[in-house]
């Protein structure tokens, strides 16, 4: 990761990112403390998106999702469960 950004119930990740497009190569990471606002924002961002991982419970125990947004910027949500 290259950049930690923190705030009360969220975490954000950003690092950069071969498999983006040119001038949009970032993946960012939001650890977030809350399933519902995970979910909502999840569905926000997606909104318009390509949806790669569906949010869901995840094999580690997170609920956790992927998309690209529709202007291209890759999105991780994380929320421990």
């Amino acid at each position: 990761m290259h950049a930690k950004f923190e705030g009360p119930g969220v975490l954000f990740f950003a690092s950069d990112n071969d498999d983006a497009e040119p001038m949009r190569g970032s993946a960012n990471i939001l650890q977030m403390n809350d399933r519902q606002l995970t979910k909502q924002l999840f569905e926000q961002l997606a909104d318009g998106g390509v949806v790669t991982t569906a949010l869901d419970m995840q094999i580690w125990g997170d609920y956790y999702g992927k998309l690209t947004d529709r202007f291209g910027v890759q999105w991780m949500l994380n929320c421990a469960a």
